[in-house]
């Protein structure tokens, strides 16, 4: 028995010349839907007729690794001899689509049959090789052609825009833990690898060719770095913004002295984003420390009240006289205030003002 990859997703060209897109979810259903009971999918030379030998038949179809792969079982051992040598080494899937007349399962894709090609011109790129062996190995009606040879960047893009996607809508702490983007530097190292080891080939341009692969490789990676560092320079200042105007706020209401703005909104910056969880009472709190120390701030009382009064406001005593520091803190405060406004007072003129008894 072997398992080998036989299809993939994508938007591929048929033999017969349409093209068609397949997605993952086309894939699994392809995978899921076959049932050799009701119609056994033969592997075969070539896209031949109904009358043709038969060499191996699937048993099963499972997508792993992005690709479709086909369990084959009872193989010809001289097929699987010539298989092996590389007498037929690109593959071709035989699909019923959903509305393809004498599909076995109607609104399904269906696999009909499995084509091994010898020098027929592949139509789709990308698959790793495989073999024929005694056990199973680790190793994608409208028929598509496989190829061997040319790594496919199709899966990486996805995957990069993926990535790009998840910092966008959730931030770049969870694209990093979900998708990182170490993973999709290996997936190219690999592809690089691979390019590399061809190198020992004798065909013609192919160190010229590789440069060129390497190249697109590196300008996408350099494009892709560029933007991953717009979008987490976008996000800082968001955060920041957001910041300063929840500062702004506690400066207005009473709640922090102007001069405290500045250090809460940095100390806001530096924390992250994992949440605390400590039992208060009879209740557990899980919450972030950015929204624990909002809420602090929020609920204490106020202090001071900074907004504009009027004169028959201007008397009231909003200061707690007993402490030296609040009194120079409000009066520095109303000093600069006068400066905007064009006035200019004294300190003391400050001070006597900010602890003015109220009438």
């Amino acid at each position: 028995m072997a398992l080998i990859p036989v299809f993939k997703p994508g938007t591929h060209t048929a033999v017969d010349g349409r093209k068609i897109t397949f997605t993952l979810e086309n894939c699994i259903d392809l995978a899921e839907s076959y049932d050799p009971s009701l119609s056994e999918a033969p592997a075969v030379i070539g896209h031949p007729k109904l009358t043709a030998p038969a060499y191996a038949w699937a048993k099963s179809f499972e997508v792993k690794d992005g690709l479709v792969y086909a369990k084959l079982d009872q193989i010809n051992p001289e097929f699987a001899e010539a298989y092996n040598a590389g007498s037929y080494k690109k593959r071709s899937l035989s699909i019923y689509l959903p509305d393809s007349p004498g599909n076995p399962k109607p609104g399904h894709y269906y696999a009909r049959h499995i084509g091994f090609l010898g020098a027929a011109a592949p139509a789709i790129k990308g698959l790793p090789d495989a073999s024929f062996a005694e056990s199973d190995g680790d190793q994608g009606a409208a028929e598509f052609s496989m190829a061997d040879e040319e790594f496919d960047e199709n899966l990486i893009s996805i995957l990069a825009n993926l990535r790009d996607l998840l910092i966008e809508k959730a931030g770049i702490a969870s694209a990093d833990l979900f998708l990182p983007q170490w993973r999709l530097e290996s997936l190219r190292s690999i592809s690089a690898q691979k390019q590399k080891e061809k190198e020992k080939m004798p065909q013609s341009n192919l160190d010229a060719s590789f440069a060129e692969q390497q190249a697109a490789i590196d300008a996408k990676n350099a494009e892709l770095a560029k933007r991953e560092q717009a979008l987490l320079e976008k996000e800082q200042t968001n955060k920041r913004a957001e910041f300063a105007a929840f500062a702004d706020e506690l400066v207005k209401s009473g709640k922090l002295l102007p001069t405290h703005k500045t250090t809460v909104v940095e100390v806001f910056m530096s924390l992250g984003n994992e949440p605390i969880s400590f039992a208060e009472g009879d209740t557990t709190v899980n919450s972030s420390p950015v929204d624990l120390i909002k809420k602090v701030l929020s609920e204490r009382p106020a202090f001071m009240n900074f907004a504009e009064k009027s004169a028959a406001s201007d008397s009231e005593d909003n200061v707690d006289k007993q402490d030296p520091k609040v009194i120079a803190d409000a009066a520095k405060a109303y000093q600069k205030e006068q400066a905007d406004k064009g006035n200019t007072i004294s300190i003391s003129q400050a001070v006597t003002h900010v602890t003015k008894a109220k009438k």
